[in-house]
């Protein structure tokens, strides 16, 4: 929102895109009256004050826009950008504007720019930095995917941490002018907090994600979420919904499903009954998992109303636990194990440990942390041991865990199992093509970090699954050659009669590409002039089109010179400029069918980003056969992009196949996305390291539940096991 001028009092909007523009617009809606280009990747935040418009992008860049205008590029960042803001100078005057901006980026720093200059970087978070939020021109909080929130102070120091959720953090926005605040993420809970940055409030959500949250002058808040839903919350009793609406939204979270991992994983035959639930919880949000039979639900505590509420059934898998990603999440690493130890004197502590780490290390550390006595080293280190014993990277682990101190059972993350996936053929042009066989790899980890070691020599990919890496593209090759030439004679018939072509002409044309004649290129000569028809006739000769492509003899022939340029403008126009879905599908297909032969790959290669971005930004699709064909021709990119290095180009068709993954509704364009995904997933350690940052961990984590086609969620799984 920006505030109006003498022009337009009633004030402006700013929107960033996919398409990379940044439109304004008058609140009283029409037409743009100004279009902001310059970046060269997804627009993803954007921020006002002082006559500044900020922006930043997927490009890795941030640029300040005065009257409408690019004053300073920001560049200095190795990642995607996800939030910008301006702050305040301590001793603002009418004369004195702001023009100190705070940008945090997926490389999981933050930095502060003057006047268009880099002037400091905080380093602190270990992921992806999604939100920023200012206090003060003295303070600053910043949250992010490794599930923390920071409170730092402007010169660069990290004051203080605050956990609470259990996994990515994607918005924050402040809540009182004391410095309360409010958080959601990717654990399905919205949070509030109290300016001392303990947690007052867990509000727990009928919706996976929770995207974005902003307070209004009232102290309301309205939050957004994956179901689809804008809800609005408020702590002042006249404006709350009534029973009725209360009841549905409570209900409405009670019946939702909720995956271990959300909880950080746990053996059902150690869950308590109902029982329970007599005694209090500790703290506002703290959660329970409850065994009902052969269910499992969980309950939340609720420190205003005294009592437990329930937040959903736990089913298996989506991630965050071991039975899915092989880590526990605690204050934002993850952990092989996350042992719970009860003192005598009933205090109950978590003691995090990874198998890669020495136990007496792990041991000391668990020690000085709480203040326990130097005596308890051998005693915390033997029952580490004792309790990991065979332990190794990757492995499984049996049996029941004992308490050091007490002999009580503690939470054991549950075990994955593998699963067969057989890959099925879809197109008629064969079928998934595993890649070459695994192969052994010595990896030396860090022992603090467990972080593998790499050098540029020896490092290998990971195994292959058995739905990708894809290596041969995909083709549309149906033919119903009688079907194509009625309609190429019904749209002939309605141009003006010194347009038409003989009927003789479009029957040759037919034969050429149906195999009813020899292909032969020179009877394609017709089909140049059948593509300029108007658009409204236009479709048959597409269809023609795209079965030509199918043909190497073809391909060699119609691009010469300029002709594979001029093609591709034309079928990226038709996508782009025309509302007719059927002329938009054949168009979509007719890029698809290029990647068929080695020429058509090398034009779509370097037409890339206006091929992917024609294909992308026409989303929402109208229809299955779009949705199709938009994730067959990403899928296609991802098989020639694969092995390039690429990243700006890999990372285009990454944030493009995770976005028609999520916003399909047909179950075949979400497994070719995924396909796409995980094809370019495995080449490319860099599109691995910055699968956080696109979103693509939640995009898997979100499908990896569909039983219905299996071949989506199983896929769904393999791309987690990526990551």
């Amino acid at each position: 929102m920006i505030p109006g001028d003498s022009e337009h009092p009633e004030g402006l909007v700013a929107t960033g895109s996919r398409d990379t523009t940044i439109l304004i617009y008058s609140l009283n809606g029409g037409q743009p009256l100004h279009t902001l280009t310059g970046h060269s990747d997804t627009v993803s935040c954007l921020s006002w004050g002082n006559g500044l418009l900020v922006s930043g992008s997927w490009d890795h860049n941030g640029r300040v826009w005065i009257d409408w205008e690019c004053k300073h590029d920001l560049k200095g960042h190795t990642g995607p950008l996800w939030s910008v803001v301006l702050v305040p100078n301590e001793e603002e005057s009418a004369h004195q504007k702001s023009t100190s901006i705070l940008t945090a980026s997926a490389d999981k720093t933050i930095k502060l720019w003057q006047d268009g200059k880099e002037c400091k970087t905080y380093s602190g978070h270990k992921d992806c930095v999604r939100g920023l939020m200012v206090l003060s021109a003295k303070n600053f909080l910043s949250c992010s995917n490794d599930a923390s929130v920071i409170l730092w102070a402007i010169t660069g120091e990290a004051l203080s941490t605050y956990y609470g959720h259990t996994n990515f953090i994607y918005t924050i926005s402040l809540l009182t002018e004391a410095g309360g605040f409010v958080t959601g993420g990717e654990d399905r809970t919205l949070r509030i907090w109290g300016s001392n940055g303990n947690c007052t409030q867990t509000i727990h959500m009928p919706a996976q994600s929770v995207w974005a949250v902003a307070t209004l002058p009232n102290s309301d808040i309205v939050c957004g979420s994956s179901d689809g839903m804008c809800r609005v919350f408020t702590a002042a009793q006249e404006r709350q919904a009534d029973a009725e609406g209360q009841k549905e939204f409570e209900e409405s979270v009670a019946k939702s499903t909720m995956a271990v991992g959300d909880l950080g994983g746990i053996k059902k035959s150690e869950l308590p009954g109902k029982e329970i639930l007599l005694a209090p919880g500790k703290r506002d949000g703290h959660t329970v998992m409850v065994r009902d039979g052969e269910k499992v639900h969980c309950y939340s505590w609720s420190s205003a109303d005294q009592q437990w509420t329930a937040v959903g059934e736990v089913v298996g898998g989506a991630g965050g636990s071991q039975s899915t990603s092989g880590k526990v999440l605690y204050e934002g690493r993850e952990y092989d194990f996350v042992f719970d130890v009860e003192l005598d004197q009933g205090n109950r502590l978590k003691l995090p440990y990874n198998v890669c780490e020495d136990p007496y290390f792990a041991a000391q550390r668990f020690i000085h942390r709480h203040e326990l006595p130097q005596e308890f080293l051998d005693q915390v280190a033997t029952f580490i041991i004792n309790n990991t014993k065979g332990m190794t990277l990757g492995g499984e682990t049996s049996g029941h865990f004992a308490d050091p101190f007490t002999g009580g059972a503690r939470y054991q993350p549950a075990s994955s199992a593998s699963t067969n996936v057989v890959a099925d053929p879809f197109t008629g042009s064969g079928r998934y093509i595993p890649g070459s066989p695994s192969v052994g790899i010595s990896d030396a980890s860090d022992p603090l970090t467990c972080a593998s070691g790499s050098s540029s020599q020896g490092t290998m990919s990971p195994s292959p699954s058995h739905f990708f890496p894809q290596l041969i593209p995909l083709k549309f090759e149906a033919c119903n050659s009688a079907g194509i030439l009625s309609k190429l004679i019904e749209s002939n018939s309605m141009l003006s009669p010194d347009k038409q072509l003989s009927q003789a002409v479009l029957e040759e044309l037919v034969g050429a590409v149906s195999g009813a004649k020899e292909s032969n290129p020179k009877l394609l000569a017709p089909l140049e002039v059948a593509l300029q028809w108007p658009v409204e006739h236009i479709w048959p000769a597409l269809d023609v089109l795209r079965l030509a492509l199918q043909s190497d003899h073809m391909q060699n022939a119609w691009f010469t010179g300029e002709r594979a340029t001029v093609l591709v403008n034309h079928l990226t126009s038709l996508i782009r400029l025309y509302s007719l879905p059927t002329v938009q599908l054949l168009a979509l297909r007719c890029l698809a069918n290029m990647a068929t032969h080695e020429l058509g790959r090398q034009t779509l290669a370097k037409a890339w980003e206006e091929v992917t971005s024609a294909t992308v930004e026409i989303s929402p699709y109208p229809n299955k056969n779009m949705e199709i064909a938009a994730a067959t021709v990403l899928l296609n990119y991802s098989v020639i992009l694969g092995t390039t290095g690429n990243l700006e180009k890999q990372c285009k068709v990454l944030s493009g196949s995770g976005a028609i993954a999520m916003c399909s509704k047909d179950p075949e364009a979400k497994f070719r996305s995924l396909v796409a995904l995980g094809t370019l997933l495995y080449h490319s350690a860099e599109c691995r390291s910055l699968a956080g940052s696109l979103d693509l961990k939640s995009v898997a984590q979100s499908l990896s539940g569909v039983t219905s086609p299996s071949k989506v969620g199983e896929c769904a799984g393999h791309i987690l096991r990526l990551l």
